[in-house]
């Protein structure tokens, strides 16, 4: 992928709660801590460093082979399939604009004005021609992904009002497996968990704001399960270490838990505003997470468990290999769908995932060609000869959450344009218009796949063929934290 290439899909990937992670930092400055751990090991600045007597012989180190992160370049902002001319040039001789303008031919336009249609939203309700037809196909489908850029207010409600008429058996979450125990607890319960919040910062992820939480207490009066298929959380390194805290047996080791989720708690706080390459699962050492492992050795299978999943997600955020997370959210929708996805076993279930746009592709994406959760999830509806839909939503211009600032929320508020990315450039709202734009891209699809439409870049054919609709908010407002 061109380099322009990468900026313009800056919107597609728009995972801030995990490229907002930089590469670590060993050993961590600032004042230091020591205290020692029930196995021996020393803590520095409140993470475990190794013991100093000989460590037990452990299992072949997670953290050694599990690596993954989208680039560190890719933020919260605006959307793209950029390059410049791209690969489908028509004669080398002519300057890019002329190139353009004649590869964007009156196929595709002709094919994108017949399969245009308006949606207007009212609060919670949605209509318009639009709106039905998304219905249609929502109606006749196994599994509907929605792909968004993450911080706006209006992804959440359309959503919620998908989930209405869709009445999915299950949600899947870009948040970890504990943070979806958590969320569905607290969605559970009337208002929003401003306690939890003020405890845990941003502990349930993107549903750590307003419009997020009230889908979750939507989809949950509709008893809808929750499945969050993403590494541990950046941000939830002390409520994690609680949990661990809860499931021990050993006292010591309880009290330890405890404590260090504590130190994490506070440490973490301070890096929402002081830096977020501060925040302490990146500044955990490889020794550090051994000593975890053997501190729980003699725990439950299940703490053991949370351990190795705390251990790989540590390895994830550190390394920044994008294709290790892609593989782990893959295996984690797997194992979660396998008591109900795998013969001779009931079918399929209604499943409803909502993402960053990027994951929900369906065959290759436009972050370096990955096959991502939108492709396995296409392919579970087709084993059991069921359909998948695959709905990407851009807003045009705007306001949006992109920061996480707990000293003063109004500086997490961006403003942004996305109307002159390539992205949004192909697909017009018309001036003046309020109404969100529905477009059916299969019969362009079609069209590509029988070359009768050439498409200005690769990217461009990329989404024809990995989106089923794309929909353009002509402008959206920021999400609210609480």
């Amino acid at each position: 992928m061109s380099p322009q290439s990468r900026r313009s899909c800056r919107f597609l990937v728009t995972i801030p709660l995990f490229v907002a992670c930089p590469a670590p930092q060993w050993p961590a400055t600032g004042t230091t801590e020591s205290t020692t751990s029930p196995t021996g090991a020393t803590e520095t600045n409140g993470m475990l460093d190794p013991p100093t007597d000989p460590a037990p012989t452990s299992s072949t180190s997670i953290a050694s082979t599990s690596t993954t992160t989208t680039s560190t370049t890719t933020t919260a902002g605006s959307t793209g399939v950029g390059g410049l001319c791209g690969d489908f040039v028509v004669d080398p001789g002519e300057d890019c604009d002329r190139q353009l303008a004649f590869a964007q031919d009156s196929t595709f336009t002709r094919l994108l004005r017949k399969n245009q249609y308006p949606l207007t939203q009212n609060g919670k309700q949605f209509t318009g021609s639009g709106w039905e037809k998304l219905l249609q196909d929502v109606r006749k489908s196994q599994v509907v992904l929605v792909g968004e850029d993450h911080g706006t207010a209006q992804t959440p409600a359309f959503t919620a009002a998908l989930a209405r008429e869709f009445k999915p058996a299950t949600f899947v979450a870009e948040i970890d497996p504990y943070q979806a125990q958590d969320l569905a607890r607290l969605a559970d319960q009337p208002g929003l968990p401003v306690a939890f919040q003020q405890q845990h910062p941003m502990g349930l992820s993107f549903y750590s704001w307003t419009e997020e939480f009230e889908l979750a207490q939507a989809l949950r009066s509709q008893k809808v399960q929750f499945l969050g298929i993403d590494q541990v959380n950046c941000f939830a390194t002390g409520r994690f270490y609680g949990r661990l805290a809860e499931l021990t047996t050993n006292k010591a080791t309880q009290n330890f838990l405890r404590r260090r989720a504590a130190v994490y708690q506070a440490h973490d706080r301070q890096a929402f505003d002081a830096g977020l390459e501060r925040l302490s699962i990146l500044q955990q050492s490889p020794a550090s997470l051994d000593s975890l492992v053997s501190l729980t050795r003699k725990e439950s299978p299940a703490v053991q468990q949370m351990v190795q999943q705390y251990r790989t997600s540590a390895g994830i955020y550190q390394a920044q290999v994008h294709q290790e997370r892609v593989n782990l959210m893959r295996r984690n929708l797997l194992q979660g769908l396998h008591p109900v996805a795998s013969p001779p076993g009931p079918p399929l279930p209604k499943v409803l995932i909502k993402m960053g746009a990027v994951h929900i592709a369906r065959g290759a994406t436009l972050l370096g060609g990955t096959f991502d959760v939108g492709n396995l999830a296409l392919s579970l509806a087709e084993a059991q000869d069921q359909k998948s839909l695959h709905i990407l939503v851009a807003g045009k211009q705007g306001t949006k959450l992109a920061g996480f600032s707990l000293a003063d929320v109004r500086k997490n508020v961006v403003t942004y344009s996305n109307a002159e990315e390539a992205f949004v450039q192909p697909f017009p709202v018309p001036a003046g218009s309020t109404a969100w734009q529905v477009f059916d891209l299969r019969p362009l699809r079609r069209a590509l796949l029988n070359d009768k439409l050439k498409p200005t870049t690769n990217d461009l054919a990329t989404v024809l063929l990995g989106y089923d609709y794309v929909i353009i908010i002509p402008e959206t407002t920021a999400s609210r934290n609480f």
